[in-house]
């Protein structure tokens, strides 16, 4: 589900393709080996590894594949939460209601930021069919998988328990990750000196050596 794959066979179609797919990279890892074994004299120890490697390979793919696409998915919902927080306390602070509200951020946000836009309109529908409101917040939190979406779902089921203004608090929680993700971005920003520095050293140099030398 924090990969985006949410129909009822997902769970089943992830093991089913680990499966064939570890059979399937075994089987190729197999014919490379007989045909090894006919042109030459390979060691025991590179047969299994010929075989096992591929097969092991195969049967990790989809795994490699599902953490790659949770990920990507994780990284999309926090780079636009700040966003969609601003949008959803412009229309608070406008007199919709909080379900209002998320149902126009969902469509708002649709174009840059798809899979949040996903997880507000879940959320909307769940709403729209009566299920209790701090069960929907609380699974959103669980599908996205992600420690801010999870603080602000925190602030709204406090905030509606203890009757405290809901836009008030998107108010505080909006600046809050304003402040996060200009944080995130001068820590990516400080770290690219270190990351540029080898570079800047091992490129320069032998076109260097080439033009003194000739």
């Amino acid at each position: 589900m924090q990969a985006g794959y949410r129909s009822k066979d997902a769970v089943r179609t992830y093991h089913f393709l680990q499966f064939a797919g570890g059979i399937v990279f075994l089987l190729l890892g197999m014919i490379y080996a007989i045909y090894n074994s006919a042109t030459g004299e390979p060691s025991t120890q590179a047969l299994i590894m010929s075989v096992l490697g591929p097969g092991t390979a195969g049967y990790m793919l989809p795994k490699y594949w599902v953490t790659r696409r949770q990920a990507a998915r994780q990284e999309e919902i926090t780079n636009g939460f700040p966003d969609s927080l601003d949008m959803m306390l412009v229309c608070v602070e406008a007199g919709q209601s909080l379900d209002q509200a998320i149902v126009r951020v969902s469509a708002e946000i649709r174009a840059g930021y798809p899979a949040l836009a996903d997880e507000f309109e879940i959320v909307a529908h769940e709403m729209k069919a009566g299920k209790d409101k701090t069960s929907v917040l609380r699974d959103m939190s669980e599908r996205a998988g992600v420690a801010d979406v999870a603080s602000f779902v925190t602030v709204l089921i406090q905030s509606q328990q203890f009757g405290t203004s809901i836009a008030e608090a998107l108010r505080v929680y909006a600046a809050e990750m304003r402040d996060k993700r200009v944080m995130r971005a001068e820590e990516k920003a400080n770290t690219l000196p270190t990351k540029m520095t080898l570079a800047t050293m091992l490129l320069p140099v032998p076109p260097l050596l080439l033009i003194l030398i000739g």
